[in-house]
């Protein structure tokens, strides 16, 4: 579904096991997925720049690396994380 600038399914897609990924404007990208800790699960975002994939950027080369509980909830602060920062870069010309 679409949410403002981002597409994303819905909970159920995550709770399959699924990593989401995704990019705006060829250089902000993003990369959903469903983690757990000890008896805990929640979704991480990591937002990155850059032409490469996540499987190549070094941790440290992240841009934002957030956790939220594993709900809807947490799946809505998440987007509205994410279309905040996609409009900050979008409009800095992509040098945020």
């Amino acid at each position: 579904m679409l949410h403002g600038f981002i597409d994303v399914p819905t909970l159920n897609f995550w709770a399959e096991g699924n990593i989401w990924t995704g990019s705006m404007f060829q250089t902000f990208n993003y990369r959903i997925s469903k983690e757990k800790k000890d008896e805990t699960t929640y979704f991480r975002t990591v937002v990155w720049y850059g032409m490469k994939c996540f499987d190549l950027i070094p941790a440290e080369e992240y841009v934002h690396d957030i956790s939220e509980e594993f709900s809807d909830e947490g799946l809505n602060k998440i987007i509205d994380f994410l279309n905040e920062k996609v409009a900050e870069y979008k409009s800095s010309g992509g040098r945020v």
